[in-house]
This record gives structure tokens, sequence and C-alpha cells, in this order.
């Protein structure tokens, strides 16, 4: 019944603009259209437009193209005009005979195709390079390729430059201070967790990332900070297009990677293969204090930890456009990330009252290694009149191998083992998932000014574990199953959704006003036990955008969305996940989405020498999932996701370009916030409240012209949670790049953590026990990274940098 319901919902919202009568009212004064590229279809942003009178050539007004290729220029008078559109690496395009008046006030121009140039330039070189973050009334760009320090590293080393990101010592991004956002891989999804994306992606394969903290309801709701989409590099010019790289660096580090681009006229195949084996090192001390009613145990823990990732990964990405109405995309990806650690733990403990110390040396080995495969596959349809509809489908497999081994023995003081028979455990988890996404939209202009969007989606997510637990036994010398710990369970969830969203303009601002509905329906059976956990909810996610331009170099825009973050399997299971002398953990069934909030007010202004953005925001989250520490049997720390929290930040962002000379660049970004966390935790009410700020200074030099270097400086400051604090830290990394054989090859040299300063101190405290976490990571981390552009072509222009740039 649900789902005939969602069906007959589905085929209301998709038809319901055609059922809408609108006439074009005539009234409004402009002139519009949208930029494509010829070769590909695909749209181009930042394209500069601009009109000129055709009686004296004056300049009139000028804007650039936004992501989708569209431009407007409004207010503009009866006259005689011609228009401009320029755009770097194509060939600048004149449309001549543009006359408005009292019958024809408004032209619409519809697609507008530029041409790769095919000239290759002898005697005329531009040398400026393209800003490392450009800053969109909507959306923050970070062009990878200008980013010097993130070459051989993941996409975590790209976005280190992102006003709206902070990383951990793990490598675990916040998008303003949360772990939960959606990532997409050029505008679609992925088989994997966000940070595991993030983490596993080259930089060297990424052509720019978008950072948007205020998706539209076009949107799935999921991720309640906003959305992280990674645009990989593909060839613009028809013909056979390439890039090879290949990274070494210190301390067993190796990366190789290649991509292949054909392109013609109306079909366009791309193909990339990468190998990453990366190795890095780290100590990590936790000293705890258990206060008790007359005495107080004191604990302590060293880690040493050798981890490595290793990736293979293989992309095919295929479109076909047989005419301008009709374009097919189909991409496949398939690989396999290991993630393995060997870790030696060596722990002891005390009670003052002074009492004999006693001490453990545990090891443990891990090794994850999903192998996956995911089908993405596209089909768009252009109606006349400018209406256009859009099908996607999704199927992602991943098959999971999970292997956890320990052995915890006695010590003496020296951490020497003295224990004849250790325990020893072997913990295997093999399981697999399937996910099929499938989303409908649809666009249907109603007049010049307005149009409405429309869409519907679904999703079908199941996982299948089988947790086999093993304990060595010695009397037997045989491995034995442990009974309580044996665990099989699946997991279902379903979500249907559907979105309706008004873009229209007036008194001179675009506006955009839209509704997402999701209806969630979820079952984890726990197969052990013998029980089931359900859930289902009906959601309502409203969005408003108010933008408003005022000129090509100035704009404003208010917006409000709505998003939600759903636990996944693990936080749910209520099986024990991990435990050694000190701490043990275990999942929660019962937890439920977390809802967010959020309302962001944002300026742009573009000088000559200097781009300046600010953004004002504030979010609201409720039911937060949040991790928290309790002392549970044996006086171990007993750690447990729950909902029982909620938080507020609000604060400012502040985003600077300054062209100091054509050589000198600095890009600078600070955010100040004020955080406040509070909730219950085993019935006691809390309130933690703190200011926190993050600053980045980009600092970008070119040496002559096949020369550049970068220095990129952060600090974080200190970081209330809802049970501590963590500390204030900062990095500074350093790269310098140079070109040979006509900027076709280049060697890329980087220094990570210069200063060793990205170790960071993490404090808990709650109810009688003090806990301080010392985490000391790898560094300095030397990369050398060596690319070679293959081309039928040669190089038109380099990057060239405009004023809309930032």
């Amino acid at each position: 019944m649900r789902l005939l319901t969602f069906s007959a919902a589905a085929i209301l919202i998709f038809f319901m603009p055609n059922l809408m009568y609108a006439q074009k009212t005539g009234s409004k004064k402009e002139i519009s259209g949208s930029i494509v590229e010829k070769e590909s279809g695909n749209s181009i942003e930042y394209a500069t437009i601009s009109l000129y009178r055709a009686i004296d050539s004056a300049l009139v007004t000028g804007v650039i193209s936004d992501e989708t290729g569209f431009f407007l220029l409004s207010k503009v008078e009866y006259d005689h005009y011609y228009l401009v559109i320029s755009f770097v690496g194509f060939e600048s395009k004149i449309i001549p005979d543009i006359i408005l008046s009292k019958e024809f006030p408004s032209k619409n121009l519809g697609s507008v195709q530029l041409f790769t140039e095919s000239t290759v330039l002898q005697e005329v070189s531009v040398t400026s390079s393209k800003s490392a973050i450009s800053t969109n009334i909507d959306k923050q760009v970070i062009n990878v390729a200008s980013n010097l320090t993130a070459r051989g590293g993941t996409a975590v080393d790209a976005l280190k430059m992102a006003p709206s990101i902070t990383i951990d010592h793990e490598g675990t991004v916040k998008l303003r201070g949360s772990t939960e956002f959606m990532v997409l891989i050029n505008g679609k999804p992925t088989a994997l967790k966000p940070n595991e994306v993030l983490k596993q992606t080259s930089a060297d394969m990424i052509d720019k990332i978008e950072v948007i903290t205020s998706p539209s309801v076009k949107y799935r709701a999921e991720g309640a900070a906003g959305i992280i989409n990674i645009i990989l590099k593909k060839g613009a010019k028809p013909g056979l297009n390439g890039l090879v790289n290949t990274t070494l660096g210190s301390n067993r580090k190796y990366a190789g990677s290649v991509g292949l681009n054909f392109n013609r006229e109306k079909f366009s195949l791309f193909a990339g293969a990468e190998v990453r084996d990366f190795t890095k090192t780290a100590e990590n001390y936790y000293y705890r204090d258990l206060s008790r009613v007359d005495e107080v145990h004191h604990a302590y823990l060293g880690q040493d930890r050798v981890m490595r990732n290793n990736k293979l990964d293989l992309r095919l990405n295929m479109s076909y456009e047989p005419n301008k109405q009709d374009a097919l995309a189909w991409s496949f990806n398939a690989g396999h990330l290991t993630t393995s650690a060997d870790i030696d733990a060596l722990t002891s403990g005390y009670t003052n009252p002074a009492s004999q110390e006693r001490y453990m040396r545990n090891t443990f080995y891990f090794k994850q290694k999903p192998v996956f495969f995911t089908n993405n596959l596209n089909y768009s349809h252009a109606f006349t009149q400018g209406a256009s509809v859009s099908l996607n489908g999704f199927y992602s497999y991943i098959d999971y191998y999970l292997q956890n081994k320990q052995v915890m023995a006695l010590a003496d003081a020296d951490h020497s083992i003295i224990d004849p028979e250790p325990y020893q455990r072997n913990v295997i988890n093999d399981n697999y998932s399937n996910d099929w996404k499938l989303d409908l939209d649809y666009v249907h202009p109603l007049n010049e000014q307005t149009k409405l969007e429309a869409g519907a989606s679904f999703q079908e997510y199941t996982r299948f574990l089988n947790i086999t637990f093993d304990e060595f036994d010695y009397q037997n010398h045989s491995w034995e199953h442990h009974p309580l710990y044996t665990n099989r369970y699946d997991f279902e969830e379903i979500i249907y959704g559907g979105y309706v969203n008004l873009i229209t303009q007036f008194w001179g601002m675009e506006t955009s006003l839209g509704l997402r509905v999701e209806y969630m329906d979820r079952a984890l059976i726990q197969k052990t036990l013998e029980d089931g956990y359900y859930f289902n909810r009906l959601n309502f996610f409203p969005g408003i955008s108010l933008s408003k331009r005022f000129n090509e170099r100035q704009s404003l825009k208010l917006s409000l969305s709505n998003r939600i973050n759903r636990p996944d399997e693990y936080m749910m299971n209520p099986f024990p996940e991990f435990e050694d002398d000190y701490f043990y953990s275990e999942g929660n069934p019962y937890l439920i989405p977390e809802l967010s909030r959020a309302l962001e007010f944002n300026y742009q202004a573009i000088g000559e020498k200097m781009v300046f953005s600010s953004s004002l925001y504030y979010r609201r989250t409720t039911d937060k999932i949040d991790q928290k520490l309790s002392i549970g049997a044996e006086d171990k720390i007993h750690t447990i996701f729950h909902n029982d929290v909620r938080d507020k930040a609000s604060g400012i962002e502040l985003t600077g370009k300054l062209s100091l000379k054509n050589w000198w660049t600095l890009n600078t970004s600070t955010n100040f916030y004020d955080y406040l966390i509070e909730g219950n935790i085993d019935d006691a009410f809390f309130s933690r409240r703190g200011f926190t700020w993050n600053a980045q200074l980009i600092n970008s030099i070119n040496i002559g012209k096949t020369t550049s270097f970068q220095l990129t400086a952060y600090y974080n400051s200190r970081t209330v949670r809802s049970q501590g604090e963590l500390d204030p830290f900062y990095f500074l990394d350093a790269a310098i790049n140079q070109k040979f054989i006509q900027e076709k090859l280049s060697l890329n040299i980087q220094l990570k953590d210069v200063l060793q300063s990205a170790n960071y101190k993490l404090r808990t405290a709650t109810g009688n026990m003090d806990l301080l976490g010392i985490f000391n990571n790898e560094s300095p981390i030397l990369l050398l990274t060596l690319s070679y552009q293959l081309s039928q072509f040669k190089k038109l222009t380099k990057d060239v940098q405009t004023d809309f740039d930032m």
C-alpha cells in the first residue's frame, strides 16, 4: 500500500507542471540563455557574458554564468545590442542583432555553444593561474589543480584549504564541525561512507570540489551539514587526452594513476585506474583516573600504531548525445580498499592508596577489505519550450571482509610478556550490502522568469552481517566459538522521497521556494538474539533561498535548509564490537535520525585586486547522535551512541583573496562560531558552551613561467564536546612545482606538517572519570609526484585568472 501511494504521488508530481498553464508575461526587459560546450554538451560555469550597444560598441553590462551555465541580463533598455561570450580555452562567440522593443521586450537565446580553441597560440602567452578557492553565492569551489600541497594525496588533503572544513588527526573531515554530510562524485551517489570516499579518492584525479552548506530540496535530505561534491577530471578537447601520475613518499608511500579521455562530437569515453599503498605511523597515549569512594585508580595505555592503506580503483565513464535533446551517460566503478593496522598497546594500572601495579601487553591486528562495484545510468531529455526530464539509476554492491585479531598478556615492569597462556581471540565479520537508488527530476518553465522543478526518489539499502568470534582454548589447543559473541543480523532501510521547487524572480531577486518529503522504513533483525527493532517516520524538509545580484560584482543570498542524518547499522548493532583491559563498545538499536535546520546569509564582493565573501550562519540539531562514555562492568570505559543531545552553532565565515602582484596571491579564510551542546547522559543534565575559531592562509607564488610555490598554514582553536574538549592544533604545509617539456611534465615536491605540530590532546570528563588522550602522528611527510599530460593537441593557454575567480 505504501508503494502504491508513493507511486501515485510521484506520478502527480511529475505530470503536475504539464497541467499548469502560464502565459509569458513579455513585460521584462532582459536577455537570457545557457552556455554549453559544443563537444560534450556540458554546462560552462563562470563564462563571461558582455552586452554592448550596437551603435557605438559601448559596454552596457555583464554577468557570469552560474553552475548550470545559465545567465540573465536584467533591466536592459530598449535598444539594438550585440553580445560577446568568452571563457578560457574556448573560442569567443559574438551574437549580433539583439533588439529589444515594446513588441519584443525580452530575448531568450536558448543554448549557446562554445567551441574549444583549435589554434595554437604562437606569440601570446597568458601566465596567471586559476584561484585556489572560488566562492560562489551558493557554494565554495576548491580548484584542486591549483593546490600544490594536495598532489599525491587524497581528497582529504585537497579539502584542507576549504574555509568550512576541519580535519582531525585521523584524517576525518568535518564540515562546520560536523561529520554528517553527503559526498557525491560528479553529482552522483557513491557506494562508501562519506569519510571513506574522501580518504580513498586521489587528489590527482580530481578537477575541483564543491562544498555546499545550504543545498536545495532537489538533493536528497541526507547529510545534516551539507554536501561535498567531487568533480573528477575529464577531457575537454576532442580526440585523445589523458594524465599519468606517480607518487613516492617517505616511510613506504607509493601511488600511481592514469586517466584517459576520448572525445568525439557526440560520444565521449573515460577510463581510469589507480593504485595506492600508503603506510602511516602514530603514537597515542591515554591516562585515566577513576575515583571510587575511598580510592582512585590510575591507568595508562600507550599505543604504537602502524596503519596501511592499499587501494585498487577502476573507473569507466561513457556519454552519448545523439541529438540536442537526448543524452545518455553511464559510469562504472570497481575495486577494493584495504585498511590494515598493527597496534602494540602497553598498559599499566594501580590504585591509590598504593597497590601493586599491574602490567599488560596487548597486540592487535586489524584488516578491512571491502571489494565493491557501482553502476550509475543517467538519461536526460530536453523538451521544447525549455522543459527537461532526467532519470538516474544507481546500484552498488560491497563484499566486506573484516578481521580483528587480539592477544592480551600479562607483562613485567618493562612490558615483556610473562604470561604462558595469553588470552587470544579472532573475530571475522564477513558480510555484504546492496544499495539501489532511483531519481526522477523534471523541470518545467512557466515563463521566462519562472520555472518549476519536481521529482521523486527511491532507495533500498540492505546489509547482511555474519560475525564469528573465536577464542583460543589452550586445553584443546584449538580455536573455539564464543556463543554469546557470535552474531548474525540483517539490516534494511527503505526511503521514499519527492520534492517540488519553484524558482522565480520578483523585486530583482531570484527566489527558490521548495518542499521535500521523505518517508523512511527501517528494520534491524538480530538473528542471534532472535529479536527485531523497527522504526518508520515521515519527515518534511522545506527549503527557501533569496538571492540578489546588484551588479556583476556584488551579490546577497539568504537561505534556509533542513537536513537529516540517519544512524548506520554499526551504530545500532546491539553487540559488543570492541573490548580490551579498559574499553568496550556496543551499538544502540533504538537510535533515531537526527534533524538539522540551518539558516545562512551570504554576501560577496569582487574588486580589481581583491575578492571578499562572508557568511553568517545558524545551525540547530535535535536528537543529535552522540557517543557517550561511562564506567561499566569491571570498571571499564563503556562507549555507546545515544540521541539525548541537542546542539546549536552560530557564527561568521570570512573568505578573501588578494592579488598582491601578478605572481603573488593570498587566499585567506576564518570561521568564528559559538557552539552549545546540551542534553542528558545517564539521567544527568549537562550543558557545555565554547567559542571556537579556525583560520588558514594560502600563500601562492609564481616564480617565472614554469615554477610555483605554495605555503598553507592552518590553526584550529579549542573545541568543546559533550563530555570534554579538544585542545588547539595547527600545521604548516609547503610545496613547490616545476614544469618541463612545454608544461606537459611536472614535478611536485611537498612537505606536510613542516613544524611537526599537528598533534593534539583530547580531554574527557564524565561522572567519576577523567581521561586524557595524546595523539602524535607521523610527521613531517615528504611526497614527490610526477605528472605527465597526454594530448593530441598542444595546450592552448595556461589557466587564466579572471575578476570573477575567487
